[in-house]
């Protein structure tokens, strides 16, 4: 749950920070990105929230698919023009964080 926090941190930062606003920008580029992510974030959220009142096997694979799935519509950032070298390994490495975590969710 931390790395969690910390890779959302991340993903607010740079939708804050790096993303103009021009016509030209790729829609993973947007201002916004974060609109675009919505449904994922809110399935996400939602299956931490069933997961944590919850801890069964069920609600771990929920949580653990929708956290792939939250990830999977971020990728696309990676490729952002506007954001600096520094940013888009930021985003990496939290990716790549977040995709440890998930490796071994649900695992006992």
């Amino acid at each position: 749950m931390i790395r969690f926090l910390s890779f959302m941190m991340i993903l607010s930062f740079l939708g804050l920070s790096s993303c103009k606003k021009d016509s030209n920008s790729p829609a993973n580029c947007s201002a916004n990105w974060a609109l675009e992510v919505q449904d994922e974030f809110t399935a996400l959220s939602n299956a931490a929230s069933a997961y944590s009142s919850d801890p069964t096997a069920e609600t771990c694979v929920a949580y653990k698919n929708a956290y792939q799935d939250y990830i999977d519509v971020l990728k696309p950032l990676k490729n952002c023009a506007t954001y600096t070298a520094q940013q888009k390994a930021d985003l990496q490495q939290a990716i790549d964080e977040a995709e440890d975590d998930i490796a071994t969710l649900c695992e006992e």
